[in-house]
């Protein structure tokens, strides 16, 4: 298990809340559950590349350009998804830097400048 700790960004633009919102059936099937719409986008100060679980292929959602790649975590103990969009050029998102996150649990406190905890398992451990 790696461990990571991080800070809460402020809020992005809200891309990843309007697809979640339009396509929730999408996101339901491919996690097993309903997520919480929307992510939390932590800054781990260092860039670290995700290890995919599944994705979301674009075209699922009417984005034919960009897939979302998602790591099964944990964060500050709650079960989760890291998701990341990556486009056909290896771009998109945030970058590796800032991690988004979503569950299916409200986790709190969720404001920017909260100090988090991120915890990512080896693949037979998922």
């Amino acid at each position: 298990m790696t461990i990571v700790k991080g800070t809460i960004c402020s809020r992005g633009l809200g891309h990843m809340s309007r697809r979640m919102c339009e396509y929730a059936d999408v996101f339901e099937r491919a996690t097993g559950e309903r997520l919480i719409k929307g992510t939390i986008n932590v800054d781990v100060g260092e860039e670290i590349t995700i290890n995919e679980d599944f994705r979301i292929r674009g075209s699922e959602i009417n984005e034919p350009d960009q897939d979302l790649l998602f790591e099964r975590c944990r964060i500050n103990g709650f079960r989760a998804y890291r998701i990341r969009p990556l486009d056909a050029m290896g771009k998109g998102g945030w970058g590796d830097h800032i991690i988004e996150i979503t569950c299916s649990e409200e986790i709190r406190p969720n404001s920017p400048g909260t100090q988090v905890e991120i915890a990512f398992f080896p693949m037979d451990q998922r």
